[in-house]
């Protein structure tokens, strides 16, 4: 212990630890608590590489002591509710399900208090809210050096009182008098599902193996376990979740075999969508919503699969490949596709990174028995036909740069799966891998020719940034580029793109371009200058939409193609791994629906100087 953090009414204050203190935290001596192993390897786990074996050990003796004393008190407290509830006037089983209930939503509340009165918590001391934060930010449980321990019989947050309250808020909220009973039921979803038919469908399936959420759940599952295990014996069996029947690519659980656990997931995925096509209302599509970065997991496409193409290496996800292998191969075909935007954009793993910012939602109906053959000539060219259209609509509907290749697969993959079989010119069935390349590659082109509509001094931009980033490079380098431009390194300077001396040439960062810039009055007006004048405006200098806004509205018509530059320069700076520019032009494009909407707004507000008077 090396701080106590006392609140006072300013905020907090920080004081040594004293010895007393140290003692009273070290005299817990926690007795029957759940004794229970942590795997020897599991997905979204480090610390038992640390030595944390049990799941005990990532509580402190006095966290420990204050869950089993909690827990024991909910047990005990059962018999209270069911006698008040008898005395209220209930009959014996419904007092006996009132009291199974109310101990049930206390067990949930004990639940939250384990997750932030742990040895795993840290101490969030951004902005005035400083505070404990709880384990479970993300899908893991990482190490923590010097982690905080909360008051759990305080009033902060993180106390049994406001775990109890937030419960009983959430039950509250769900149950209205105007709700209708409903009724819920645990099945596999590859079972037979006995009784069911005509059943409304819409799933986030699992993502191959990036959570293993039954080991995980031990976290929650022994505690509740210790608490209601006597009410739900069917359900706590087991002393610790069930992990063989989960769907997930975990080579652990086969011995460390990766193709075994390969094999577990995607025949459970096949069961599944197999079961779902037999067992859905044929009047409503089938929904699967997926959040899986393409370039989650690199591989490259094998020259057979590509027929010889001398093209770049193709980024894909196993899990992506593998969702889409079960969907189609089980007959279903992909109508219609839409990003999401995700509900938790402020999550960890997003804080100053490029993380999805959207799910993608397929839209899949049961493909018709004789649905039409193609070759791989004619996929292509319908890719090249129809892909620029459904691209450029997903652009306008401001889909984010870092969702935009997965958004991508969608549309190409409606275009694959309405036939029942492309052939290679080997004869044999073009595979999801393969066609999930020539999307991608498509994308790619679609991308690059639109750079036509850029002026030369903004192709060249683009081409020296691709290369060189905003580092500097030699003269002569970028002489020879400008000439393949049509244009030159003095007119580059010119309009303000670049600096020039020494024999080095390096593109200008937005933080370094003229603040007063007005594009009005700009002589030699560039595509690569308004993108970052506002990138500048609206990312490094943070003033805000209107600032921003106004800017884009003096640039006139070529705001459209400042935000299509935004986009092809997230996808460079992806795939040179220059993550802080990738995350700049990224927010740029997110915020381009409000900005340009302020433009609008302010355009028709602006009163022209000839009106103005009286001309």
């Amino acid at each position: 212990m090396v701080a106590i953090v006392v609140g006072v009414r300013d905020g907090r204050a920080y004081l040594s630890a004293t010895d007393g203190q140290v003692e009273a935290a070290e005299s817990a001596v926690p007795a029957r608590f759940p004794d229970s192993d942590l795997p020897e390897e599991a997905l979204g786990f480090r610390i038992q590489n640390y030595g944390i074996r049990k799941h005990w050990q990532m509580f402190t003796p006095r966290q420990l002591t204050a869950m089993v004393t909690l827990s024991d008190l909910v047990k005990a407290i059962r018999e209270d509710v069911r006698s008040d509830a008898a005395t209220a006037g209930l009959s014996g089983e419904e007092a006996e399900a009132y009291s199974a209930t109310a101990v049930t939503f206390l067990a949930l509340a004990l639940d939250r208090c384990a997750d932030s009165n742990n040895t795993l918590c840290r101490w969030d001391h951004r902005g005035k809210a400083e505070r404990v934060t709880n384990l479970f930010a993300r899908q893991a449980i990482p190490m923590v050096w010097d982690f905080a321990e909360a008051n759990i019989l305080g009033e902060r947050s993180v106390c049994w009182n406001s775990a109890v309250r937030i419960t009983a808020d959430a039950s509250e909220a769900s149950v209205t008098e105007s709700s209708r009973p409903g009724h819920a039921r645990q099945i596999d979803a590859a079972s037979a599902w006995d009784g069911l038919k005509g059943v409304l469908v819409s799933t986030d399936p699992p993502y191959y193996s990036n959570i293993g959420y039954a080991a995980l759940s031990d976290f929650f599952y022994v505690w509740l376990r210790r608490t209601i295990g006597d009410l739900y014996p069917d359900l706590f069996a087991t002393i610790l979740v069930p992990k063989e029947p989960e769907l997930v690519a975990a080579p652990e659980r086969f011995g460390g075999d990766k193709q075994e656990a390969k094999e577990h997931f995607e025949s459970g995925f096949r069961k599944a969508f197999a079961a779902l096509r037999e067992k859905m209302d044929p009047r409503f599509p089938l929904t699967v919503y997926y959040a899986f970065k393409q370039d989650d997991e690199e591989s490259d496409v094998d020259e057979s699969e590509t027929e010889g193409d001398n093209g770049p290496a193709i980024s894909r996800t196993t899990g992506w490949e593998t969702m889409l292998e079960a969907l189609i191969g089980t007959g279903f075909q992909i109508t219609a596709t839409w990003p999401v935007r995700a509900s938790q954009a402020w999550r960890m793993r997003a804080m100053g990174s490029n993380a999805l910012a959207s799910y993608i939602v397929l839209a899949c109906r049961p493909r018709p028995e004789k649905a039409p053959q193609a070759n791989r000539r004619s996929f292509v060219a319908e890719l090249k036909r129809d892909l620029p259209d459904a691209l450029r609509r997903l652009q306008q509907g401001n889909i984010a740069p870092v969702d935009f290749a997965q958004a991508a697969i969608g549309p190409g993959m409606a275009i694959y799966s309405r036939y029942g079989r492309i052939l290679e010119s080997s004869g044999k069935p073009m595979g999801v891998r393969t066609a999930l390349a020539l999307i991608n590659r498509t994308l790619t082109e679609v991308l690059s020719e639109q750079e036509d509509e850029f002026d030369a001094d903004t192709r060249w931009a683009i081409a020296w940034f691709e290369q060189n980033g905003f580092a500097e490079s030699d003269f002569g380098e970028a002489e020879l580029l400008s000439k393949a431009k049509v244009t030159s390194v003095a007119g580059l300077q010119q309009a303000g793109l670049v600096h020039s001396g020494g024999g080095k040439v390096r593109l200008l960062r937005p933080e370094e371009l003229t603040k007063d810039w007005d594009p009005t009055r700009d002589k030699r007006l560039t595509i690569w200058e308004v993108t970052h004048q506002l990138l500048r405006v609206y990312f490094h200098d943070k003033a805000g939409d209107l600032a921003t806004a106004d800017l884009l509205r003096k640039a006139g018509s070529r705001g459209d193609l400042a935000r299509d530059l935004a986009y092809r320069l997230f996808g460079l700076s992806e795939k040179k791994n220059r993550s802080q520019e990738a995350q700049a032009y990224n927010a740029l494009a997110l915020g381009w629906p409000e900005i340009s909407r302020l433009a609008r707004d302010g355009a028709k507000r602006e009163v022209p100087e000839a009106e103005l008077f009286g001309q």
